[in-house]
């Protein structure tokens, strides 16, 4: 069988499941995680949830879903009859996990060979005690126990096959049928016994009872006679304490006095101070005054920081280019870029008259040239003069034109730079010209309003020390007018004390004045013994009398419930006969315990030696081959040989990583032999190798490894160790899970 998938929500599990592959699974989780829960899960899904547990400790309270949910459960898995689903959860509170469903798995077809109550024993071929003892090893129960059903089973394997009995239930009929008969006081032959010995006594006692009525009666009438006296001394006791009485209220008279005058001397002392109310009026507003005090405080410490944040604000505003402006002042201010660059006035003109006059020049002399007979080639040069000159003119007017307006572009750029720079001046000066204004209207306000607190506290200090001064004239301040009040407080409350003394008093005196007994006519004289002393004896007394009483009235009782001698002979001989045969029936079931005692050990004789050797081949390899033998006793009880070593040691004399070792040898050996061949039971550690050093704990892993190919192997641990071997030493033979 193969355990393919497994989901859960039990316990700390919520709607969690579980991939594993066949063979070897490594199942790696921090403690607290839910490995245990896992393990828990799985035997629950074969075999159910026993709900008959009604401890606290129960399965079915223990794993309930933390979330509150109900528990439900799948477990797919691989049979040699195909896949199948087993399906548990709850349809009913008062039966968890009771609904039981079984499918063959991706179909809606039910497995009609798996029941609830069988589905464990059906896939694995034992029943859950079977399982729970060999292939379920965990760290706190890794121990090999026996068991009916684990007998049942081993003596299946070395006899007929048939596994309907065990020597352990027989045993166990036969013990209980032998502790009837005789198992210290409650068995059937000793009670039997006893009640011979019993009736025996019965006859013989009768006359010391007799004897023992007639004692008891006598010391009752010198009780009764002891208590008649008592009585007497403590009448003597109340005239004695009536006269106590008298002298008390006497007493009680003369203390109202002395408290009426101490009240008078108080009234009179107290007479200037004001009524309670009035001091508690007054303790109010002084109250009141050391909470406006600290709001005067307040008050002054706002003030102060309003001052600090003003002289602040006003400093960055004065640092400021346009500090002294107003905002709208710093936006408009004129901005001195120099006169903008223009041609001369007379340039322009000059250089046309300049041109005119050259122009007039060159045409009349060449009108006195041509009027004069000269040639007009003559004339070329002038013309050539005159038109280089009026040239140059326009030349020098179109230079300084062009050097003019890059003047004016350079002027124009600089003026618009100035204007920038003016209005991010301008821009910066606002909020700080807005914060300075804040800041004044901030110190305006705080000012304002310590003044009103300041002249507020005044006044209500004038008011108490006003009121205080009617009393306490020397009043001054408030320190002084607080330990006024608690004067007054201290004097009033020493006033009202004496009154409810005095009226304490009084209502004593009065009580006792009106309980008081008549004046007796003479004194009575007080006995020697307290009255303490003789109720103390009275009541001995009369407990010692209920005493008798009672024993008396027992021995009268067991007198008449003794019976008559002559049936009580007729019982002892009816007895007799009753413990030779119960004699008889014990000495043959004695017999029969040994004669199967003798039987179970040449049985064991033959069971014992092969797992022995079966469980030291695998001890020998987990241990490195220190140890190469191993023996089991009736109980399960395992010792062990070292190698090349005549003499075993027990079990409880090894370390416990070594003892854990040896039980883990003895439970995979059970598991080769005990459990059905053909079902491939897997095994399932929870935390088994904890206590194993790294060697072993390696050694340990390559028997499950080379397990792993004949069964599938579940191993729960909260150590990294073992997926880290397993990884670096076969990294592709196992499968490895982290939770």
């Amino acid at each position: 069988m193969q355990i393919n998938r497994l989901a859960a929500t039990f316990g700390r599990l919520e709607r969690d499941s579980l991939e594993l592959a066949p063979g070897l699974n490594v199942i790696e989780a921090p403690n607290e995680s839910g490995k245990s829960t896992w393990t828990a899960f799985l035997q629950v899904m074969l075999y159910g949830l026993n709900t008959r547990d009604r401890s606290p400790a129960a399965d079915k309270r223990r794993y309930l879903p933390w979330s509150g949910s109900a528990m439900k459960g799948t477990l797919e898995l691989t049979t040699p009859y195909g896949d199948v689903t087993v399906i548990r959860h709850t349809s009913q509170a008062s039966s968890p996990m009771g609904a039981f469903s079984a499918v063959h798995t991706g179909t809606a077809e039910p497995v009609d060979w798996l029941t609830a109550a069988g589905c464990g024993e059906t896939l694995l071929g034992v029943p859950q005690d079977v399982f729970e003892r060999t292939a379920y090893i965990r760290q706190s129960g890794i121990a090999v126990e026996q068991s009916k059903a684990l007998e049942q089973r081993i003596t299946s394997l070395i006899t007929t096959g048939e596994e309907d009995t065990s020597f352990s239930g027989a045993a166990e009929h036969l013990r209980r049928q032998l502790n009837v008969r005789r198992h210290n006081k409650t068995g059937l032959i000793s009670q039997t016994e006893q009640e011979i010995r019993d009736l025996r006594l019965t006859l013989s006692d009768i006359d010391a009872l007799s004897q023992s009525a007639a004692q008891d009666q006598k010391e009752l009438e010198a009780i009764q006679a002891r208590v008649l006296e008592t009585d007497r001394l403590l009448t003597r006791h109340d005239a004695a304490d009536q006269a106590d009485i008298l002298r008390n209220v006497e007493s009680a008279r003369l203390d109202v006095a002395s408290a009426h005058d101490r009240v008078k001397t108080l009234e009179s002392a107290s007479r200037s101070l004001p009524t309670r109310p009035e001091l508690e009026t007054l303790q109010g507003r002084i109250d009141a005054l050391s909470s406006i005090n600290w709001t005067v405080e307040e008050a002054r410490s706002r003030l102060d920081f309003a001052a600090h944040s003003l002289r602040e604000a006003e400093d960055a505003l004065e640092a400021h280019p346009c500090a002294g402006m107003t905002p709208a002042e710093a936006a408009e201010a004129p901005v001195d870029a120099g006169t903008k660059p223009t041609l001369p006035r007379w340039l322009i003109p000059a250089a046309a008259l300049a041109g005119l006059l050259l122009g007039g020049a060159a045409a009349f002399l060449t009108y006195f040239w041509l009027a004069a007979g000269g040639t007009p080639g003559a004339m070329v040069p002038i013309a050539a003069g005159t038109g280089c000159a009026l040239g140059l003119c326009a030349l020098i007017t179109i230079i300084s034109t062009s050097r003019l307006r890059k003047r004016q572009q350079a002027w124009d750029m600089n003026r618009a730079q100035m204007i920038r720079q003016r209005d991010e001046a301008a821009a910066e000066y606002v909020p700080l010209y807005e914060a300075a204004e804040k800041a004044m209207a901030n110190y305006q306000n705080a000012q304002g309003a310590w003044e009103a607190v300041s002249l507020s506290a005044k006044a209500n200090l004038d008011a108490v020390l006003n009121q205080l001064r009617a009393f306490r004239p020397m009043v001054r301040d408030l320190d002084e007018a607080c330990r006024a009040l608690d004067l007054a407080f201290e004097m009033r409350g020493e006033l009202d004390l004496a009154i409810h003394q005095e009226e304490e008093l009084r209502h004593r005196w009065e009580a006792l004045r009106d309980a008081a007994p008549p004046i007796p006519n003479e004194p009575a004289q007080r006995p020697e013994l307290t009255r303490e002393q003789l109720r103390l004896q009275r009541a001995e007394l009369l407990e010692e009398d209920g005493t008798v009483r009672r024993r008396l009235h027992t021995t009268l009782g067991r007198i008449q419930a003794l019976g008559d001698p002559q049936e009580l002979r007729l019982q002892l001989q009816i007895l007799e006969e009753r413990r030779g045969r119960l004699q008889r029936e014990y000495d043959a079931a004695a017999l029969a315990a040994e004669a199967l005692f003798t039987a179970n050990s040449a049985l064991q004789a033959r069971f014992s030696p092969a797992l022995g050797e079966y469980a030291a081949g695998i001890f020998t390899k987990l241990t490195g081959g220190k140890y190469n033998k191993v023996t089991l006793d009736r109980a399960m009880t395992p010792s062990v040989q070292e190698t090349g070593e005549i003499v075993p040691h027990e079990g409880a004399q090894l370390s416990q990583g070594t003892i854990d070792q040896l039980y883990l040898a003895v439970r995979l050996a059970l598991c080769d032999m005990a459990l059905p061949e053909e079902n491939a039971v897997p095994i399932v550690l929870d935390d088994a190798l904890v206590n194993f050093d790294d060697q072993r704990m390696a050694a340990a892993l390559d028997y499950l490894l080379e397990t792993a190919q004949r069964r599938q192997i579940l191993l729960f641990t909260c150590q990294r160790r073992e997926g880290d071997y397993l990884n670096w030493a076969y990294p592709e033979q196992f499968r490895h899970i982290k939770l």
